[in-house]
């Protein structure tokens, strides 16, 4: 762990295995913090946002250079990165080298370029009088970043706290926090003052909870399931902070008859086998317009048929590993019970062991048909590669079947009328929606969860703004009694 400058060990000495999901082998030995560490570490980031420390000196320019030296170091390592990544969470090589690693980068890169951006208003409607409002940061962010991503995720909740000048303390999951510790120790190098950046590693049952319960501890950023957030919130409650939660998701994926079918399919093979399906935007739910059921599903198991299965550090390996035996086998619980609650597995629906897989937490790529909205695994996030599918007559029938859930994550449609794929969007419950694309974007824009999948605002200047507080001050020019009071004993 790293603390107020410093790499130490847990103060319990105990420390827990990561382990590589392609084979089973133990990948490297971590720190298990406590309760302990986390004050600790919380204590030091508070010092460090005493506003004579050396991290409240920097000026803006100079936060924003320690952060464009984070990026450039990220890049330089990101074989590295991409190697480690790999062997802890499963995800192949070749995603995490040329998504991940950049992903981490770019938010230091674009948070940097932003600094100067949080800027307050003033008004001089009152004569003698001028009104201003400032921005100011929070204090203490605590990051909880998941298992899926770790890299991206964890630098897009570090690198806007750090921007609007807080201080951080970094929970990876214990999963894989190999690269977290990776990009602090970059961060160290970089330059940011001890105290500045902190990381406790350990279990989120202890080390997530004594966060949530810190009282110096002003916003939690944390992205991972609606139950653990909702748990977070819960141990929150002795104290007010600010949250920033990006949670569950069951997305719809909606194919119209008139769509450019094999875009559509193309895409949604994108949308839902990525990364095993352990993607939060994963566009599980698809919803296939009656005239084309037939097409599209031919298409799909075809499509499925050729992907490249294989361990995840062969660059030509298009399909890995689940994360850890414990997600393997709470994926292959959800289709044990698709299929007790009438679903039909058109494709897969099976552990993979054999030959190489044998050690691996391997599960082959799964379609449910005959999908009903009452079931399981259409309401509940899977997190695995699971697709159910439903059809539907008509774009009514489409934007109830997509909102047909709690969730308001994310969502796609297809369809060569633009008219229709503009009034879908705007049906469809869900903080972001992709038309005639899947998790394609041109960046720099702001996006919101909806309904249970979370409270925040990411990207952009409004999700940097998330990590300030607006102060208003009031400025006389020219000191003046109120007369409201009568008795003026200024002359006796």
């Amino acid at each position: 762990m790293y603390i107020d400058g410093q790499w130490i060990g847990s103060v319990s000495g105990k420390t827990t295995s990561i382990i590589n999901p392609a084979n089973g082998c133990i990948v490297a030995e971590a720190a298990c913090g406590t309760a302990s560490d986390v004050h600790h570490a919380v204590a030091a980031a508070q010092r460090a946002f005493a506003p004579d420390s050396a991290w409240r000196r920097l000026t803006a320019d100079e936060r924003a250079e320690l952060m464009d030296k984070t990026a450039d170091l990220i890049e330089a390592h990101a074989d590295e990165l991409a190697t480690a990544e790999t062997n802890s969470m499963g995800r192949v090589w070749k995603e995490t080298r040329y998504d991940d690693v950049y992903a981490a980068s770019g938010a230091f890169r674009e948070c940097a370029s932003m600094v100067h951006e949080l800027q307050g208003a003033t008004s001089a409607d009152n004569p003698g009088m001028i009104s201003m409002t400032i921005r100011e940061p929070l204090g203490v962010c605590a990051v909880i970043s998941p298992w899926n991503y770790s890299m991206g995720t964890t630098a897009a909740g570090m690198a806007p706290a750090l921007a609007a000048g807080n201080t951080v303390v970094v929970k990876p999951s214990s999963l894989t926090p190999i690269t977290t510790a990776m990009m602090i120790g970059f961060m160290e190098e970089a330059g940011f003052p001890a105290g500045s950046v902190n990381l406790v590693l350990g279990p989120g049952d202890e080390v997530g909870t004594a966060l949530a319960e810190d009282t110096d501890v002003a916003k939690i950023t944390f992205t991972g399931g609606t139950a653990t957030g909702l748990d977070i919130v819960g141990h929150s409650s002795t104290s007010v902070k600010r949250f920033s939660m990006e949670l569950g998701g069951k997305s719809p994926f909606i194919i119209f008859d008139d769509a450019d079918l094999d875009v559509a399919v193309d895409r949604l093979m994108f949308g839902v086998f990525l990364s095993q399906g352990q993607v939060c935007v994963a566009g599980t739910r698809l919803l296939v317009q009656r005239g084309v059921y037939g097409r599209v599903m031919d298409m799909l198991q075809e499509r499925i048929a050729h992907i490249r299965i294989g361990m995840p550090m062969d660059e030509q390996t298009e399909y890995g590993p689940m994360v850890s035996k414990r997600q393997m086998e709470r994926v292959l619980n959800y289709i044990r019970i698709g299929r007790e609650e009438g679903a039909r597995v058109l494709v897969g629906g099976h552990r993979i062991t054999e030959g190489a897989f044998k050690d691996g937490y391997f599960i082959e790529p799964t379609v449910f048909v005959d999908c009903r909205e009452d079931m399981r695994i259409v309401r509940e996030e899977i997190f695995g590669p699971v697709l159910t599918v439903q059809t539907f007559a008509d774009e009514t029938e489409a934007i109830r079947l997509a909102n047909a859930t709690r969730y308001g994550l994310a969502g796609g449609v297809f369809t060569s009328d633009m008219g229709r794929a503009l009034r879908v969007c705007r049906g469809v419950d869900s903080g972001i929606m992709w038309a005639n694309t899947y998790m394609d974007d041109t960046g720099g824009l702001p996006v919101s969860p909806h309904r249970q999948s979370g409270v925040t605002v990411d990207g952009g200047l409004d999700g940097l703004k998330e990590y300030t507080v607006l102060k208003q001050i009031n400025l006389k020019l020219t000191p003046e009694k109120t007369g409201w009071f009568g008795n003026d004993l200024s002359d006796d």
